[in-house]
């Protein structure tokens, strides 16, 4: 599913005017989107509109105006007075039509908003960025406590479009209905979190346009079939690619093992390993599949890279970094192994970052790599964890990266993001990201696409997380990776209801 940054909606919204589509007939048909949601409440008779004085202020005073034609007993609470043109026309045909305007500043609002059965945030829209303030910031706080209904539109006020931040406090919605594509800040936390359901009406828009606008997307079971390789009948382990996981160290023993079980898992042909000892014997004790080859220390180090590069050769993607651990001389290896493979598919997670840390400069030799940092491997990267700083590092590094967290982002080079909104809290725990980083080693060794495998393997694992029989709490990385057989049976149940017309 597509979505869009605030800049590219305004951007949409000035061409379907310049072909011809008036902006107040934009208003109304978004006007009607959100009355026929409304209108699915049966039990909702009083309705209060809280109105900034933009074009989302005019959307709530058109929207107040259709509510008073259906039946629906409306008041307007005026937080700004309106100030463009739109918000002036449909704040004076909502008058005309009998309905009523109260000023924030009444004492009596207060009252009037406890006796609602629905609360409608239309003060700010998605180029909203800042904090709320004032009384507006009151009344929010206020509505935020009340059990009525709550809905905004397009976006929560108090919520950035651009990347889902909140200062202070913002408007809490049990539903957002929004306009033309969802916006990037309905699907990023803390954003995603007051937005309640999102509901994208599309009225009005041309597909044309929207298409050649929008290049980022919300991660959806259509793109995951789109983008899942295929598996025929007359194939062989040859067919679904060799991956290569290298990592481990005395002490973290079971990173490489999970992420091998995430490369079997999701379909790689063959999975090769090179750990130190006490993490090939893990491996080899439970992953029998595996080409599970020793180190020749405790951890990696400078004596292993010949033997490295010889594996290699039959990998068609490289994982570095699953519990490779912080010694200064693992360290220099990575860096040395990220030089010697710049033109190989490479996945760098954990402690291969933490060794990327200490010389950045060795990306601009990378031809095809991917990071999948947390946000706190990524504070050391780039100093800071914003979706901003994490567009700016990959144009600036030509690089992609995966910032992993509850609503996970993958970004390119040219400012595309692809969200994941899959997963549970059953994923926050040891061995997560280990089993995303060889999910991910997995399809690319497959499909020879680093941002495809990126897609694909984020959603594998959150939806498997989904999936699973597991409490989240009781939920494990090794017990996720086992439930990726599900993911591709619920893929195969979709394949076959589209190409039958199921559901349509």
């Amino acid at each position: 599913m597509k979505v869009a940054f605030p800049v590219q909606m305004r951007r949409i919204d000035e061409l379907i005017i310049e072909r011809g589509i008036p902006s107040v007939l934009l208003m109304e048909n978004a006007s009607r989107s959100v009355l026929e949601e409304v209108l699915k409440y049966p039990t909702v008779k009083e309705i209060a509109i809280l109105c900034g004085g933009g074009n989302n202020g005019g959307d709530g005073y058109a929207i107040g105006r259709l509510l008073l034609n259906a039946g629906k007993t409306v008041s307007v609470i005026e937080c700004y007075h309106p100030s463009t043109p739109d918000a002036i026309f449909n704040a004076s045909l909502f008058v005309s039509f009998g309905g009523g305007i109260h000023a924030c500043e009444e004492s009596t609002v207060e009252s009037l908003l406890s006796r609602a059965d629905m609360v409608i945030d239309s003060i700010f829209g998605t180029g909203f960025h800042g904090e709320l303030q004032g009384r507006v910031a009151e009344l929010v706080e206020y509505i935020n406590g009340l059990k009525s209904v709550k809905l905004a539109v397009d976006i929560p006020s108090g919520v950035s479009g651009f990347d889902g931040s909140v200062r202070g406090i913002a408007f809490r919605a049990d539903k957002t209905v929004t306009f033309g594509a969802g916006k990037v800040g309905h699907y990023l936390y803390p954003g995603r979190d007051y937005c309640g359901e999102v509901v994208v009406r599309s009225e009005g828009f041309s597909r044309e346009i929207l298409d050649r606008q929008l290049d980022s997307s919300v991660i959806d079971e259509e793109l995951v079939l789109e983008l899942l390789p295929e598996r025929h009948a007359d194939s062989h382990k040859g067919t679904y690619g060799a991956v290569l996981i290298v990592g481990g160290s005395e002490i973290y023993t079971g990173a490489p093992f999970l992420s091998a079980l995430g490369a079997l898992r999701s379909g790689c042909g063959l999975t090769y390993t090179y750990t130190p000892p006490e993490a090939a014997a893990v491996i080899r004790s439970n992953l029998p599949e595996v080409i599970a080859i020793v180190g020749k220390g405790p951890h990696i180090f400078r004596d292993d890279l010949d033997t490295i590069v010889e594996i290699a050769k039959k990998a068609d993607s490289i994982v570095i970094g699953p519990g490779i651990g912080r010694n200064e001389e693992t360290a220099e290896t990575v860096l040395e192994l990220l030089k010697v493979f710049s033109k190989s598919s490479m996945v760098l997670d954990a402690d291969g970052l933490y060794a990327l840390s200490k010389d950045l400069t060795v990306l601009s030799r990378t031809e095809d790599i991917l990071l999948t940092p947390h946000p706190g491997e990524f504070r050391r990267l780039c100093g800071e964890t914003d979706l901003k700083s994490l567009m700016d590092f990959c144009e600036n590094f030509h690089c992609r990266v995966i910032l992993k967290g509850s609503s996970s982002v993958l970004c390119n080079p040219y400012g595309k993001l692809s969200i994941n909104i899959t997963g549970t809290t059953g994923l926050a725990k040891g061995g997560s990201g280990d089993l995303l980083s060889g999910t991910i080693g997995s399809f690319a060794a497959q499909t020879g696409d680093l941002e495809r495998a990126g897609i694909l393997g984020m959603y594998f694992m959150g939806k498997a997380a989904e999936l699973s029989d597991e409490s989240d709490a009781s939920n494990t990385a090794s017990s996720i990776g086992k439930e990726y057989s599900r993911v591709f049976s619920c893929l195969v149940e979709g394949a076959r209801g589209e190409k039958h017309g199921i559901g349509t």
